[in-house]
């Protein structure tokens, strides 16, 4: 008999807990408590396999970026970057993997349900990050998004290429200079000279989840390798802000985006920096 928990006795632990809070009053403090007791109680009888640990292992970061644009269009781009290395890992080695429950990923599309803000390919790989790296690293995880962060502001994407597109023939690349999806979708409608709502620009953002999938793989598989390993820092502009604006020094700044896309330090009240550069009109 597996030693992981059933839906059922976990329930059924609820249950006694409930009948005891019960008996005890009608008080809610006391059903929790009772809850709470009960459930600690089932969980040391029933303590998890070793093999049920979400532990990332290595795959091919090919393989995850087809899956992605595959699936793709059931969800958008947060579900298919954190659907496409799940599934994966699902399908070499089962539970708990199997059980995850990737289509709340889906709020993610669109800068978070088509808000505009963080791009679900950012949001998702910063999960899987978060998934696979739960202990108290927190500088580890921080330094494992920035360099994704990093390189989805300054790379020219999509480069993807799919065997059959399904959506529109080419997808012309551009940089997108933030994580925010308006401000992506805005540099490469001027890039492409297409508009937001088109099917191009659809096909872009699948491949764009593609991109995103193999090289969230990219960054984990790197960990697996060599668990000492270094992340790529901060750009050179941005290190500049962060050396005046950071916490050593005037403190009133605080984030490792790229700093032109919102400020333009032209102003004659700023100083100038090699690194600085205007926001482009």
């Amino acid at each position: 008999m597996a030693d992981t928990m059933t839906r059922r006795q976990w329930t059924t632990a609820i249950g006694v807990g409930l009948g005891a809070g019960a008996l005890g009053g009608c008080g809610r403090p006391n059903a929790l408590s009772a809850v709470a007791v009960a459930v600690e109680r089932a969980a040391g009888e029933h303590p998890p396999q070793e093999s049920a640990r979400w532990e990332y292992r290595p795959l091919d970061p090919a393989e995850v970026a087809k899956h992605a644009y595959r699936v793709y269009p059931d969800g958008g781009c947060m579900y298919a970057v954190v659907g496409s290395v799940i599934w994966q890992l699902a399908e070499r080695y089962g539970e708990p993997f199997t059980s995850f429950p990737v289509e709340m990923m889906r709020y993610g599309d669109g800068g978070v349900g088509g808000y505009g803000s963080l791009c679900g390919v950012v949001n998702g790989a910063a999960a899987l990050i978060g998934l696979f790296h739960r202990e108290k690293a927190k500088e580890l995880r921080e330094a494992m998004i920035a360099e994704f962060c990093s390189w989805y502001e300054t790379t020219a994407l999509p480069s993807f290429v799919p065997q059959k597109p399904q959506w529109a023939d080419e997808a012309v690349p551009s940089v997108a200079g933030a994580v925010l999806c308006h401000v992506s979708v805005a540099k490469w409608q001027k890039a492409s000279g297409c508009e937001a709502f088109s099917t191009e620009k659809k096909e872009r953002c699948r491949r764009l989840a593609a991109d995103g999938a193999a090289k969230i793989v990219e960054l984990l598989n790197r960990r697996c390798a060599d668990p000492k390993c270094e992340y790529a820092p901060v750009k050179a502009e941005v290190k500049a802000c962060i050396d005046c604006h950071g916490p050593r020094e005037l403190g009133d700044a605080m984030g490792k985006m790229q700093c032109s896309v919102c400020h333009d330090f032209g102003g004659a009240k700023h100083p100038t920096t090699k690194s600085a550069t205007s926001v482009s009109k």
